[in-house]
C-alpha cells in the first residue's frame, strides 16, 4: 500500500533545500537500513522536495518534504493528495472528541450514544464547520442543553 508522509525539517532536510532554487521540485531516493527481528535489514524511501510553493488559502510559501512509497510522485498534486489523507486523520481526531465515556453494557444505551455522536457531528459540519472549531461547538452545545434542562427542571417545579 502506498503511503504519503510529512517529513520533519531536520538539518538535513534545511540543507537539502538550502541547495535548491525557487519553485524546484525533486525527488531522491534515501537508502537506509533497520533492524528487524535482529537482523539488518536494507530499506529505502522517495523523497519529494518542494520548495516555496504557494498556498493560496494563506498567501504564503512554504518549503514541503514528504516520504512516500512511490516511485514516481505526481509533484504538481502530491500536496493536495497529502491535505485529502490529513483530512481523514482529522475526522478521526474529530470523532474521538465527541466520544462519550460509559460503562454500560447496555446495548441500547451504548447505541444511544452512538446515535448522538453521529448525529451531533453531522450538524457540526453541515452549519458550523466553517464557523467554529468541533470543540467549540461541544462545549456551546452542552451549554445551551444544561440551560435548556435547568429551564425545564424551574418550570417543573413551579408548575406540578
Amino acid at each position: 500500500m502506498d503511503y504519503l508522509i510529512f517529513v520533519p525539517k531536520n538539518q538535513q532536510v534545511k540543507d537539502e533545500f538550502a541547495h535548491m532554487y525557487q519553485v524546484e521540485r525533486k525527488i531522491l531516493l534515501h537508502e537506509f537500513f533497520v533492524y528487524r527481528d535482529g537482523r539488518k535489514v536494507n530499506d529505502s524511501v522517495h523523497l519529494a522536495f518542494l520548495k516555496q510553493i504557494f498556498d493560496h488559502r494563506t498567501e504564503e510559501y512554504y518549503d514541503w518534504c514528504f516520504a512516500t512509497s512511490m516511485e514516481n510522485p505526481d509533484l504538481d498534486h502530491v500536496i493536495a493528495r497529502y491535505k485529502f489523507r490529513w483530512r481523514i486523520e482529522t475526522m478521526f481526531r474529530v470523532q474521538d472528541e465527541c466520544r462519550i465515556k460509559t460503562k454500560s453494557k447496555d446495548v441500547r444505551v451504548r447505541y444511544f450514544l452512538f446515535a448522538y455522536e453521529q448525529l451531533a457531528e453531522s450538524i457540526w459540519y453541515l452549519f458550523y464547520h466553517e464557523e467554529v472549531s468541533f470543540k467549540r461547538f461541544l462545549i456551546d452545545m452542552s451549554s445551551v442543553c444544561s440551560t435548556l434542562v435547568e429551564k425545564e427542571e424551574r418550570r417543573r417545579s413551579t408548575h406540578p
